[in-house]
């Protein structure tokens, strides 16, 4: 389940890492310098004319099979006009044949990882590393790969040498908060954010991430005041007001709570989970007509919304539904049978039922279960927990 994945971020991440790679092939030059018979296609990929250089290109190999630079270069020209998985062909078959060529090996990782392979990317970027350590562009690269194969502890280290090459690039340094907070390394986190808030105090996604790492520490409070800095400064940005509206329902506060939820439900229709705690607040506030209304609008826009199916299938055991009720705490429990609270209400509706021995099963889930901790403001903006280990 990814509601966002933090969305914002990722698209922050994403941005950043097709920036790099047209960097990149504004470099691939120095892997067409001309040899013997490829002068003329490096001359006329030189001059832009890469499907012609394709066709010579082709022809040279075909003639010489056995030539690293024909194929590799073969490899550019196709890169060159998007044709990323050919290319991947060519420059492994280029390093097949000779596999010493570091240059080849960073763009064969730049192919696969421009077409989102970054599993297939991280072995020809260690290759390329190993064999120019001083090269930043495999350092970048293995950071970002790590980012997009979400592991942010392994992006960290990676990330780290390249922004300290590099102290002005503020996207690289958010992307290296993001790794930092993702992999719990809170201390990084804060470092990196407030480097960026003070090159940019208006910085709303910095803002917005710090409060990230703030109520993770169980800094709810400064968390608060971050995302209220962010919503000052960027009152429309997507998710501030469900973040800051959520860390309002987490203390209780639903006066303060509601129009934030409110504000990210007209500023962003289609986010369930803003639907989901103004539901929720309506049915503590035993207005089940509202309740029930919210709760089915954030369903029909996220149908495995499990806290959404328990809260109807209460509203259900209010009402004497319960069929309804039933079939709402049967979905929570197959949602994430790890959680005891559908367990619980399922043991009590069972009860009400007379099943005895169905509602002892569910009881022994519930005493087997631990009690679930509310959730921090990583695991609910990203929509897993597994961001966040512990």
């Amino acid at each position: 389940m990814l509601h966002r994945r933090y969305a914002k971020t990722q698209i922050l991440g994403s941005k950043l890492r097709w920036t790099i790679c047209a960097v990149l092939v504004c470099f691939t030059g120095i892997c067409c310098v001309a040899s013997g018979q490829v002068d003329q296609a490096t001359k006329l990929m030189q001059e832009g004319k890469f499907h012609e250089a394709e066709l010579l290109l082709r022809t040279l190999a075909h003639q010489h099979p056995r030539n690293a630079s024909v194929r590799s270069n073969l490899g550019v020209a196709l890169a060159q006009q998007g044709e990323l998985a050919a290319a991947v062909t060519e420059y492994s078959a280029s390093l097949a044949l000779d596999p010493h060529q570091p240059n080849v090996e960073v763009l064969l990782g730049l192919a696969e990882f421009k077409q989102g392979h970054f599993k297939e990317a991280v072995p020809a970027f260690k290759m390329a590393k190993a064999a120019l350590p001083e090269d930043g562009r495999s350092t970048l690269l293995l950071g970002m790969s790590y980012f997009g194969l979400h592991q942010y502890a392994d992006a960290v280290p990676y990330l780290q040498s390249a922004s300290s090459s590099d102290p002005g690039n503020i996207e690289l340094h958010n992307v290296l908060a993001q790794s930092c907070l993702w992999s719990r390394q809170f201390d990084c986190a804060m470092a990196e954010f407030h480097n960026i808030l003070t090159a940019n105090p208006d910085a709303t996604q910095a803002h917005m991430l710090l409060a990230q790492a703030l109520d993770a520490m169980g800094k709810t409070d400064e968390a608060i005041e971050e995302l209220d800095a962010a919503a000052t400064s960027s009152p429309d940005e997507p998710l501030v007001h469900f973040e800051l509206g959520y860390l309002y329902y987490k203390k209780s506060d639903y006066d303060r709570a509601i129009p934030e939820l409110e504000l990210e439900a007209r500023n962003n229709p289609g986010y369930a989970q803003a639907y989901l705690y103004l539901g929720d607040i309506a049915l503590k506030r035993n207005d089940q007509a509202t309740a029930e209304s919210l709760l089915k609008k954030a369903i029909g826009l996220q149908s495995d919304l499990r806290e959404a199916v328990v809260d109807l299938g209460v509203i259900y055991a209010q009402q004497s539904r319960n069929t309804d009720a039933l079939t709402a705490f049967k979905r929570a429990v197959q949602l994430d049978p790890t959680q005891p609270d559908a367990h619980y209400r399922l043991g009590r509706l069972y009860t009400a039922l007379g099943q005895k021995e169905d509602a002892q099963m569910e009881f022994n889930k519930t005493k087997d279960l631990h009690s679930k901790v509310e959730d921090s403001l990583i695991e609910k903006i990203s929509g897993d927990a597994s961001v966040v280990p512990k």
